[in-house]
């Protein structure tokens, strides 16, 4: 049948059409709601989101227009036209994103839909697919990466508009403008989706040979002339993104992505560099597909000991029906359909969907051959997966098609499909429960920080060990900014959060500093100048206590790193912590939101500043409380800055029942005690009670002579 002949429908069977397709977007909006909706409150910023929140705060629309102009300048202008809006609570970024993402996934339901009419089912598992791709976990980062789904949104689009465009040839011209509008968008904003304009010109191709009902040169150079327009766009964006596209000179080079110096290799050694490219462009390809789609299945995708292993069983329960429920009344013939016809449904939709979906593959992989990237999967976060977006399309096309194959009727089908759902949907939802737990770990981190520095000296540099994984690298940049600055529109980076997890393996060992060396930070253009003068080494536990190491005090963390420890002699917090009443008045803690529990981490923290600023009976009295409410710590050593603080304020019998109930719940601790208790010695002078209490710890302390 050509694209020309379709059979009108009638006013009834236009109508329950009507209503498959209402039934199969609300199943799209209702399973991206129940697996990434779910958690959308319990989320916040990772990776680059900080810095950019950072500069938003500091310099607001033109500051973040500027942060984006070496790379992606419509980056900048979307994230300028939303900010105001949204605000810079995460919550709206994440409702925001979701919401994209499901309307791409609806949108590519109908242009599935306008292109095999008799088989709205393969459309909806098209759409499905693409919405819960286990290629791609990055949705939670939906500040950074919300205009990745709107690039792909813009695709999205362009592609359902050039289909209509054939399918309904009275409003061709109006269709054609609104996909090429779209198209130049998506390029726009990310090249990301580059390569996939080959799969509209395979697109074009299908539709025009339906048109003609034949296939000759003519047909194809029809095809040819249809695909200008499109091409144009895309020539010209490639041309001016590649060799045209500069910054202003006051943007300075750190921040230009010069596309054309990623070219510049293939031409210097052409073999080498096609075989390298050609070689990746394979890995990725089998990434995107068969590891993506087989990442779900794993033994422990659903565990039942768990109140979270419970309510992932539940949400994907909850999925599998709704899914099944959607694609049984999609299967449901409309109207009478002759056999032979309904054959040639068939084989057109496997031969067309095939041909898509295997071009799709490899054109997908165009835009990552200058910068020859790869994709991989690195556990949580897994950043580099977020490649796999221009392969999401091709991938779910070529997977619907093969599940295509299979009686639409039949429980071979059902029972695939439902695995699919099932596992995929389990699998996305363990994921977001991930980035919550990381984003518990942040709002822990800064929380501490702000208790046991209220008030932290310009210009300090904090080398952090153990930093939750979506803070790796430079990506705290001007997080210590939003915690101590209310009013920070200079744009000057005060503080920097160094990454000591970051450092090379076999670098650790030998990383070294020498007092009053520099210390520079850089995101983007916006630096940091520091020196080890003034700077604080401090170490995350495995418990996730923050935990200031510094002399006379860094060999009580027993489980701390070397490299921490190596470095310990560059922490000076007595000079550059101060304390406050209250917390610090930056707008970092409103994002985090309510203040947390005053439980263990709080009254270690309180009670290490006060050792710090000897406040010894303050120590106490904290100890008091901490004690009288029944907190216990994970590591028995961070009770020493509570020992102390007792025997510092003569309460000795409550310190030696405390030393040694830590010396018999970890032995290891005899050397770290031994130290505090002759610091207390050597600087109070004798006393009874003082000699007593030493005399009742010889033995089990090395106190004088040795032992």
């Amino acid at each position: 049948m050509s694209v020309r002949a379709q059979t009108k429908l009638s006013p009834n069977v236009r109508l329950r059409l009507l209503g498959l397709d209402a039934l199969a977007v609300i199943s799209l909006f209702a399973m991206g709601g129940l697996v990434y909706g779910l958690f959308v409150g319990k989320l916040g910023y990772y990776w680059d989101d900080w810095p950019v929140v950072w500069v938003y705060n500091a310099l607001g629309r033109e500051g973040v227009t500027k942060y984006f102009a070496g790379l992606r300048p419509v980056y900048g202008w979307l994230f300028a036209s939303f900010a105001p809006i949204l605000g810079k609570s995460p919550v709206g970024w994440h409702v925001l994103a979701l919401t994209i993402r499901c309307a791409s996934s609806a949108t590519l339901y109908f242009a599935f839909c306008a292109l095999w009419p008799r088989r709205k089912d393969v459309a909806w598992l098209v759409g499905m697919l693409v919405l819960l791709y286990p290629g791609f976990t990055l949705q939670p980062i939906a500040f950074s990466l919300f205009q990745y789904h709107m690039s792909f949104l813009f695709f999205a689009v362009s592609l359902a508009t050039t289909i209509l465009s054939f399918t309904k040839p009275a409003h061709r011209w109006t269709f054609c403008l609104i996909s090429l509008i779209t198209g130049a968008f998506s390029y726009l904003i990310i090249e990301y989706f580059l390569g996939l304009e080959l799969l509209r010109l395979m697109l074009i191709v299908i539709l025009t040979r339906r048109e003609y009902a034949t296939w000759q040169l003519k047909e194809f150079r029809a095809s040819l002339l249809r695909w200008s327009p499109y091409a144009m766009v895309w020539v010209g964006y490639f041309v001016w993104r590649s060799f045209l596209f500069r910054v202003a000179s006051n943007y300075t080079s750190a921040g230009y992505m010069d596309v054309s110096s990623d070219l510049a290799p293939i031409l210097r050694n052409p073999l080498q560099e096609i075989l390298s490219r050609g070689s990746m462009g394979i890995h990725n390809i089998l990434m995107s597909t068969v590891f993506s789609l087989a990442r779900p299945f794993n033994p422990d995708l659903i565990t039942f000991d768990s109140r979270a292993g419970l309510l992932t069983l539940t949400i994907a329960a909850a999925v599998v029906g709704i899914g099944i429920y959607t694609i049984r009344h999609l299967t449901i013939t409309h109207e009478p359909v002759p056999e032979e016809e309904s054959v040639v449904d068939q084989r057109r939709l496997l031969q067309e969907g095939l041909l898509l979906g295997l071009v799709g593959l490899v054109v997908a992989e165009l835009p990552f051959l200058a910068s020859n990237l790869g994709v991989s999967f690195t556990g949580h976060p897994s950043f580099p997966d977020r490649w796999t977006l221009p392969f999401m399309l091709p991938a779910s096309l070529t997977l619907s098609c093969f599940l295509a194959r299979l009686d639409r009727r039949g429980l071979s089908r059902a029972i695939l499909v439902a695995s699919i759902l099932f596992a995929f949907s389990a699998f996305q939802v363990q994921n977001e429960r991930a980035y919550r737990q990381d984003w518990l770990a942040q709002k822990a981190l800064f929380w501490q920080l702000a208790w046991r520095a209220p008030v932290l000296k310009q210009g300090t540099s904090l080398l952090v060990e153990g930093l939750p994984v979506s803070l790796y690298g430079n990506h705290t940049a001007g997080v210590l900014n939003l915690l101590y600055n209310r009013n920070d529109s200079t744009g000057q980076l005060d503080y920097f959060m160094f990454d000591l997890s970051g450092v090379l393996p076999w670098a650790r060992a030998n990383l070294t500093y020498r007092p009053g060396d520099r210390i520079v930070g850089r995101v983007r253009w916006f630096s940091f100048q520091g020196t080890t003068a003034q700077s604080l080494v401090s170490w995350v536990s495995p418990s996730g206590t923050l935990r200031i190491v510094a002399p006379p005090y860094a060999e009580e963390d027993l489980k701390c790193s070397a490299v921490c420890q190596n470095i310990s002699y560059l922490s000076h917090p007595g000079e550059v912590i101060s304390d406050a009443p209250g917390i610090p008045g930056g707008p970092l803690l409103d994002i985090f939101g309510s203040e947390p529990v005053h439980d263990w981490s709080y009254f270690y923290e309180r009670a290490d500043l006060q050792r710090q600023l000897k406040h010894w009976d303050m120590v106490a009295a904290l100890g008091d409380q901490v004690t009288k409410q029944g907190y216990k710590p994970n590591d028995s050593t961070e009770w020493l800055p509570f020992i102390e603080g007792y025997a510092r304020s003569h309460r000795y019998q409550t310190a030696i029942d405390l030393s040694n109930s830590v010396l018999q719940e970890s032995p290891n601790t005899m050397a770290a005690l031994s130290s505090l208790w002759l610091r207390v010695k050597s600087e109070n002078s004798s006393s009874p009670e003082l000699d007593g209490a030493l005399n009742a710890l010889r033995g089990k302390l090395w106190l004088q002579d040795g032992r």
